[in-house]
């Protein structure tokens, strides 16, 4: 198993940056498990720091926690004294006599806990720490709480801010280097998506199939609950969205067919769209090339639509220990045809940054109308060039391959760029005779590419 701290570049260099012009105060929020502490730690190695993690509890625990860790640090026993916020954070602002990093992680459990932290923290940056050699920073899991009591307008601390920033998912090319083994990492990354706890827990198997029974199929198994935990902290009326995400994973992506599935009025599950859209989970998708403004839905998440896919439909058979891998393999690998679009379109757009591709297009998605689709179509509209590409997640002979870019062609007539530059191409498993159908002039690529990418 690798544990060493990958990528996140782009994250330090903005820490770094607000290191260099203290006062700062630097708000940083990201689902579960997605790294946030693990960066902070990488990034106050060499700072004198506090880091002060907040747990779920009471006003009275949190503000216990706090002062003790204050206490500790300064060496000063008057912070044991303090029961008050403002106080606490008036009197930590005093102590300040050189440049010191103060971490705040997991925030959102204090907020929970007591609002009034909110204006404490407000009024001491203010009026006393904003005057130290110092910078703040505040970290939280509780997404929604995150956007919605510290990020919004309406909060007390909106406008502090001199830095911040989503912690994203890391893509599959820095993925990738969690595992020694490239297919099992491919898979585990389709799986799970570029969460690096869940990586770390992968990169134990040498197997795909280990993994699923071992973690997902089993009730003593890492991500057997993990919905339960992560949705139960930013949803209620789990359920509801549970039948939601449920129809989407077995292929309804329309609102009327995810409506329809689950049994209620088309109208109702807009609200709940939205939510799961904004914290992440669910994407909306509009296609490429056409004015459209009904979209289909989709599970963003790995993980979650991995778990929807097996788990959540053959939950008593799980408890019951009577499933296996053999069991769920063809759910799997609708799961992973699905995925294989998304890395697909991840290492496309790696070719496009890299210019290797025959322009450098600007715009990137889907397109479908009636019962025709096309997985990827990258434009450059000014210069009206169209690259449109086919994704499989199949071996494929030389006659199977130029067959699919042959329709390819075909449906590219349907999108409306006459009198455009196109190029044609394909992404699958395996291609035979690649390099007889690059001669001519197709564009195709298969796993043995991704590797190269990877080593160059």
């Amino acid at each position: 198993m690798i544990s060493q701290f990958v990528d996140r570049e782009r994250e330090i260099k903005i820490l770094e940056r607000e290191w260099k012009n203290t006062p700062s105060f630097v708000v940083i929020y990201g689902r579960r498990r997605i790294g946030k502490t693990r960066l902070l730690l990488e990034f106050s190695r060499d700072k004198k720091t506090f880091f002060h993690t907040f747990l779920e509890g009471t006003r009275e625990s949190q503000i216990k926690s706090l002062r003790e860790g204050l206490a500790e640090f300064f060496g000063d026993e008057i912070f044991l004294s303090l029961n008050d916020w403002y106080r606490l954070f008036k009197y930590l602002a005093s102590k300040i006599e050189e440049k010191t990093l103060i971490i705040l992680d997991e925030f959102t459990y204090a907020v929970k806990a007591d609002r009034t932290i909110l204006s404490a923290l407000q009024r001491a940056w203010d009026h006393d720490l904003s005057s130290k050699d110092v910078m703040l920073v505040i970290s939280g899991s509780l997404m929604g709480m995150m956007e919605e009591e510290v990020l919004s307008y309406s909060s007390p601390l909106y406008g502090r801010r001199t830095a911040g920033f989503k912690l994203k998912p890391l893509s599959l090319f820095d993925s990738l280097r969690f595992f020694r083994d490239f297919e099992v990492g491919l898979k585990a990354y389709m799986l799970l998506g570029g969460v690096p706890a869940y990586l770390l827990i992968a990169s134990k198997y040498t197997s795909i199939e280990d993994l699923v029974e071992e973690e997902f199929l089993s009730p003593q198994g890492f991500f057997y609950d993990e919905p339960y935990i992560v949705l139960s902290q930013e949803l209620r009326e789990l359920g509801f969205y549970f039948s939601l995400l449920l129809a989407m994973a077995t292929g309804k992506r329309r609102p009327s067919e995810i409506a329809n599935y689950i049994g209620v009025e088309g109208r109702k599950i807009y609200p709940y769209l939205e939510n799961l859209m904004r914290l992440g989970f669910v994407e909306r998708e509009l296609p490429v090339g056409r004015k459209e403004k009904r979209g289909l839905y989709r599970i963003a998440d790995a993980m979650l639509l991995t778990w929807f896919s097996i788990v959540y439909p053959n939950r008593g058979a799980i408890e019951a220990g009577i499933i296996s891998w053999e069991d769920v393999e063809d759910d799997l690998q609708r799961v992973f045809s699905l995925r294989f679009e998304e890395v697909a379109k991840e290492f496309i757009v790696k070719l496009n940054r890299a210019k290797k591709l025959p322009f450098k297009f600007t715009k990137i998605g889907r397109w479908w109308h009636k019962s025709e689709e096309i997985d990827i179509v990258a434009l450059k509209e000014r210069e009206k060039k169209a690259l449109f590409i086919e994704v499989k997640w199949k071996d494929l002979t030389r006659k199977e391959a130029k067959g699919i870019l042959k329709d390819l062609e075909r449906k590219s007539k349907l999108i409306g760029v006459g009198g455009w530059e196109k190029f044609y191409g394909l992404v699958a498993k395996r291609i035979r005779g690649k390099g007889e159908l690059r001669e001519e002039r197709w564009l195709v690529w298969d796993l043995d590419d991704f590797k190269k990418t990877i080593l160059n």
